[in-house]
């Protein structure tokens, strides 16, 4: 399957799975209360940390692996499951020390039942990164959504209504990883002998064990507010925070996701070509970044219709933390895009170095003011820095892969000219309409992001994009009537 087919058919998982999420949000934020949104965010903190290392970063080995073998298979899913095991005793019987450090009693119960899914995610590990190494997309798109329907929009979403409060966003979260662990492997269908040979685990865990350092410092980046926030505010602040940061980073991560997820298993292929590998880099980062930043600036200008429509008129606190959000988000899943190439580049250690280095930065700066009580200044050291590790990142493969830094910046500020575009033209046009409520203002601001961003793409400051839109279309049939106007239209400025 081509990288662009399995791109496209990510995207369309990726839209359909974003506006499950958002109407399941919609519902959810008005079953429960902004403190169980923070109960649940302070144990998938908690139970997080030790996911990273449950699977042991199996499942990305499999994927980078040039060649891999019925054995190299065996072993991933046996460490993984093990390591799976390992972590859910470990962390139902620090339940306790966990929920007193957070000086909230009521996590005990909700990180014992978490700790469940350390078992499902070792088990799913290895049939999850054959699908992806394999690119088997389109099925894996499906299986996502539609877990996410059962686990979240059905089984959540009833909990919820009969007054399970935080368990029902617990059960609705072990549903869809065990649903998903069933499907991945009913796909699969990949040996389960057991191997004793120790050279068949020595590949898999030198660059696993690398890989899950690695993403445990991109954790402790990425929650770090959520650990400051639930430790020193209450727990409603907490939900507060949660939920406004996942308003902005649900359809971000989903697109982002819908190209990195391809990303891994494209670059490993491709590693040994410095030239391929190079340009498949600069066409991700130019087309993730001409969806995300664009949508960022517009969730911007929007984040008080966003906020009444999606959250609820209970949720108004909420609207300064989702403009924060949306500066920050699309430059954190961008980072990203450079950690994946780093990654299939074999660049771990480099890695881990850098994100301790800015976290020595990060977190005494933070700590300071959750001292203080100040949380918008603990956010706004988080914003930057997202700002700072994304750079860096691609200062570094720049000299890696020969990039010049001048096409790197024309790239990111032809980027953040789209989002400003966007957010502007959505903040004029609500000024217009200020006699209309929420619900009529949000369609027609979505309407004009869209409008907006087709125009910029035409006759902006887009030529990168323009160029890669043009290869995609010169793909299609010519006869393709949206072939046809496509290419007519993008004749101006390519």
């Amino acid at each position: 399957m081509s990288i662009l087919h399995s791109i496209k058919w990510n995207y369309l998982g990726a839209l359909f799975k974003g506006v499950s999420q958002l109407v399941v949000l919609a519902i959810m934020a008005r079953l429960l209360a902004p403190e169980e949104f923070g109960l649940m965010a302070l144990a998938l903190t908690a139970v997080k940390v030790g996911g990273y290392f449950s699977d042991f970063g199996l499942a990305a080995a499999i994927q980078q692996k040039s060649e891999i073998t019925r054995s190299d298979i065996e072993a991933s899913f046996w460490f993984s499951l093990i390591s799976g095991l390992f972590f859910f005793i470990a962390t139902y019987f620090l339940a306790e020390p966990l929920a007193e450090f957070f000086q909230t009693p009521k996590l005990v119960p909700v990180i014992e039942l978490l700790a469940v899914n350390f078992i499902l995610i070792g088990a799913s590990a290895t049939s999850t990164g054959l699908l992806k190494r394999n690119m088997n997309f389109k099925y894996l798109s499906i299986v996502e959504t539609v877990t996410y329907l059962i686990g979240n929009g059905l089984v959540g979403v009833v909990l919820a209504y009969y007054g399970f409060g935080v368990f029902s966003l617990s059960a609705a979260y072990l549903t869809q990883t065990f649903l998903l662990l069933l499907a991945a492997y009913v796909k699969t269908q990949h040996s389960l002998r057991i191997t004793f040979r120790l050279a068949d685990y020595k590949h898999i865990i030198k660059y696993g064990g690398g890989y899950s350092v690695a993403s445990f410092m991109t954790f402790i980046g990425s929650n770090i507010d959520h650990i400051l926030v639930g430790k020193f505010f209450p727990a409603a602040e907490l939900g507060l925070w949660n939920r406004s940061r996942n308003l902005i980073s649900m359809p971000a991560y989903n697109l982002l996701v819908s190209i990195t997820r391809v990303l891994l298993p494209a670059y490993s292929k491709c590693q040994n070509d410095k030239a391929q590998f190079r340009e498949l880099y600069l066409k991700s980062l130019v087309v993730t970044g001409f969806f995300l930043i664009p949508v960022g600036g517009g969730m911007y200008a929007a984040a008080a219709q966003l906020v009444e429509v999606l959250l609820g008129a209970n949720w108004e606190n909420a609207v300064n933390f989702v403009q924060l959000s949306a500066i920050f988000v699309p430059v954190e899943m961008l980072a990203s895009v450079a950690a994946t190439a780093c990654s299939a580049l074999g660049a771990l250690s480099l890695q881990i170095r850098l994100q301790a280095y800015l976290l020595v930065l990060l977190i005494p700066a933070m700590l300071f003011f959750a001292l203080q009580g100040q949380i918008m200044p603990i956010l706004l050291v988080l914003t930057s820095y997202y700002w700072l590790r994304f750079i860096i990142y691609i200062s570094i493969l720049n000299v890696k892969l020969g990039i010049r830094f001048w096409l790197s910046i024309k790239i990111l500020v032809s980027q953040l000219l789209a989002g400003a575009w966007i957010a502007a033209l959505i903040y004029l046009m609500s000024r217009q309409l200020l006699d209309i409520n929420s619900f009529q203002l949000l369609p027609l601001q979505m309407l004009t992001g869209a409008v907006g961003f087709m125009i910029y793409v035409i006759i902006g400051p887009a030529k990168y994009f323009r160029v890669i839109l043009r290869c995609f279309i010169d793909a299609r049939p010519p006869s393709s009537g949206l072939a046809k106007l496509s290419k007519a239209l993008l004749k101006k400025g390519y």
